[in-house]
């Protein structure tokens, strides 16, 4: 982590954390933060890296050839080791798996069922 500081929470039927504007809050002054989303009713999926305050590399998993952010080609060596290929504009099936070991690999925690098979306890973030 190269700001020393690494947020990790889970929102359970929302989307507020993929937003630019909460994702880059989490990730001020020096932090990190990554952000999966799987909406399943709206079959909608993003993916976003932020540090220091700036959204630095988004996408849809599912076409991860389209990036956004300050430096979208940042995490094109992770997508590679994970098999996907980051100019290649294919459609990813099972894109919710490829990126939550991106994730991983950018945060060193590895999610896993027992992640979101158990009561979620939690609160409002608020800084």
């Amino acid at each position: 982590m190269p700001g020393g500081r690494l947020d990790i929470v889970t929102e359970e039927c929302g989307w507020r954390g993929i937003q630019r504007e909460v994702i880059g809050e989490l990730s001020r002054d020096g932090g990190e933060a990554v952000a999966v989303m799987r909406h399943d009713y709206g079959a909608r999926q993003d993916f976003a890296y932020a540090l220091d305050g700036e959204l630095v590399t988004g996408f849809d998993p599912s076409r991860p050839g389209t990036r956004w952010g300050t430096a979208p080609d940042r995490l094109n060596r992770h997508l590679r080791e994970l098999g996907i290929d980051p100019a290649a504009d294919d459609r990813i099936d099972n894109a919710i798996q490829a990126v939550l070991a991106l994730a991983g690999r950018i945060s060193g925690v590895v999610v896993t069922p027992a992640h979101v098979e158990r009561p979620v306890l939690g609160a409002p973030l608020f800084r």
